[in-house]
């Protein structure tokens, strides 16, 4: 078996804490971490930013978030094991990178201040789609990013020393309210 729960495992691992988001991601490795949270100090420092960067262990790139009401929440963390499983057969690990920082200015405060790549990811992009073809969802738009911090300025795009890492696996994780961490509920290699 791929994975590493499981799925009777995972209402206990919820009971009790207020879930903000639960979500499969992709994790940069501890090196990669490391450059993102010097990343982040720079632009904060260079633009006179006021947002805390975020915790180094809190750097993600989401592939998709589900539904975590307490109702339907059951339900999206057997979706998630689903779609995790079949997704990583026959996917080969690949390589990201990221070269780009600005901010997503479509709130007028608390704007997230991202790491993003002007082109490619090309095999993240793909992952993505499929993905959501295995919900039964279209593909429509990815945009793979990390967030840094928030901050109510506006970062214009500007090029930054990219930072990689190869991709050998997802995660689902889940957000625990007022932590600065996530909790782990799944982990599927890829099989390619």
């Amino acid at each position: 078996m791929n994975d590493q729960f499981l799925f009777s495992d995972m209402p206990a691992a919820l009971e009790g804490q207020p879930v903000t988001s639960v979500f499969l991601a992709i994790l940069p490795d501890p090196v990669a971490a490391e450059q993102i949270a010097r990343c982040a100090c720079e632009v904060r420092d260079r633009h006179g930013l006021k947002g805390a960067p975020r915790p180094t262990g809190r750097f993600h790139v989401t592939l998709h978030t589900f539904d975590h009401a307490p109702r339907a929440l059951e339900r999206s963390l057997q979706m998630a094991q689903m779609v995790a499983a079949k997704a990583v057969k026959g996917v080969s690990p690949f390589e990201v990178r990221f070269d780009r920082v600005k901010s997503f200015s479509e709130k007028k405060a608390n704007c997230p201040c991202v790491l993003a790549d002007r082109e490619g990811n090309e095999p993240l992009r793909a992952f993505a789609s499929r993905l959501k073809r295995e919900m039964g969802k279209p593909a429509g738009q990815f945009t793979p990013h990390i967030t840094l911090l928030y901050d109510d300025a506006v970062v214009k795009e500007e090029y930054v020393e990219p930072v990689g890492w190869r991709v050998n696996e997802i995660v689902l994780l889940k957000a625990i309210m007022n932590r600065k961490t996530f909790q782990e509920l799944g982990r599927w290699s890829f099989e390619g």
